[in-house]
């Protein structure tokens, strides 16, 4: 009762918000084109794979792509560069784990702020980018964007409660706004969730493809004669939103867990939590660690203690590809950058 008192005046405050911005002009444009990855939930819906698949797309066209994000639970407040596009600045627990993830795997530049259109303003002042592609930025409507992409889940469909008594943090009828409607993890929607999706919005499909994964610490893919033997027995875990769909992708790529373990998402690990996996590994038997690439942002300095327990740590890449709307899709991406070129 509590919680759906609660949402309901979220919802209202929400309305407001959205109202006003409706309303009103953005606080800032950018002088180049900008791309809003986003959704409607509090946690993941792949949004970091989508960016990575995304920047890799124009990059691979020799356009320069600049990132922002807020840089959730970042130690350091306001605007903190990341990334110079050549070197790393900033470390997961200054500028996040996933601005971190960003930069060291594109070598764009990445700026986090809690402001986005300041992060937009400081990128375009600071790096020669032809575009902005910002992390998480649905909800930050005081930047404008060219192209607004939502990501929706098979959670958000399904439980369309606002926060606190579901994970929304807009209304579905908010899908209104989104140029691109990217389906992750389902194949279709229902009536009364494409009712509220516009004649003019494009609907695109994801899937998560398997990549090999690495030691912690070195970024050479494993050979498959080493991946032979880590499928035999491992343990994973995890500090994301939905560390479910790291241990589920790990089983469809046939490993067989000696045990697993969860942490709180963007966890920050300690020289205890490393031991404690140490401990559980050898009472399960195993010698083998998974985990994911943004996990392992805050991870390196933890190798030596690894190692001196003969304990390896394999990082796992996760990372999307478009099966279904892609040709649609990015047309209108290359309309974009003709129109501000």
């Amino acid at each position: 009762m509590i919680k759906t008192l609660a949402s309901k005046i979220y919802g209202k405050v929400v309305g407001s918000i959205n109202k006003k911005h409706d309303d009103n002009e953005p606080m800032y444009q950018c002088k180049v084109p900008v791309i809003s990855v986003g959704n409607l939930t509090v946690g993941g819906t792949g949004k970091t794979p989508f960016v990575q698949m995304l920047t890799k797309f124009f990059l691979s066209k020799n356009i320069k792509v600049g990132i922002i994000g807020r840089g959730y639970k970042k130690d350091l407040k306001g605007e903190v560069i990341v990334s110079d596009g050549e070197n790393i600045l900033a470390t997961a627990e200054e500028g996040g784990d996933e601005m971190l993830l960003l930069a060291q795997t594109l070598k764009v530049p990445v700026i986090a702020h809690e402001k986005k259109y300041l992060a937009a303003k400081s990128m375009e002042e600071k790096f020669d980018v032809n575009i902005i592609i910002v992390d998480d930025g649905f909800q930050h409507r005081n930047l404008h964007r060219d192209i607004d992409i939502l990501l929706l889940d098979r959670e958000t469909v399904e439980n369309p409660e606002l926060i606190p008594k579901g994970k929304l943090r807009e209304p579905l009828d908010s899908m209104a706004r989104a140029d691109v409607i990217c389906l992750a993890g389902i194949s279709d929607l229902d009536n009364s969730t494409s009712k509220f999706i516009t004649p003019e919005s494009i609907i695109i499909k994801v899937k998560p493809i398997n990549a090999n994964p690495y030691e912690l610490g070195n970024k050479v893919p494993l050979k498959y004669s080493k991946i032979k033997e880590i499928q035999e027995s491992v343990l994973p875990f995890a500090g994301i939103a939905k560390p479910d769909r790291f241990f589920d992708m790990l089983v469809g790529m046939n490993y067989k867990f000696a045990s697993t373990k969860e942490f709180s998402d963007h966890h920050k690990y300690s020289a205890s939590d490393i031991q404690k996996l140490i401990s559980l590994a050898t009472k399960a038997g195993t010698k083998f660690l998974a985990t994911t690439e943004k996990d392992a942002t805050k991870l390196s300095e933890f190798k030596d203690l690894l190692d001196s327990a003969n304990i390896t740590c394999y990082v796992f890449p996760i990372a999307l590809t478009i099966w279904d709307g892609k040709n649609q899709f990015f047309k209108l991406l290359n309309s974009v950058i003709k129109v501000k070129k």
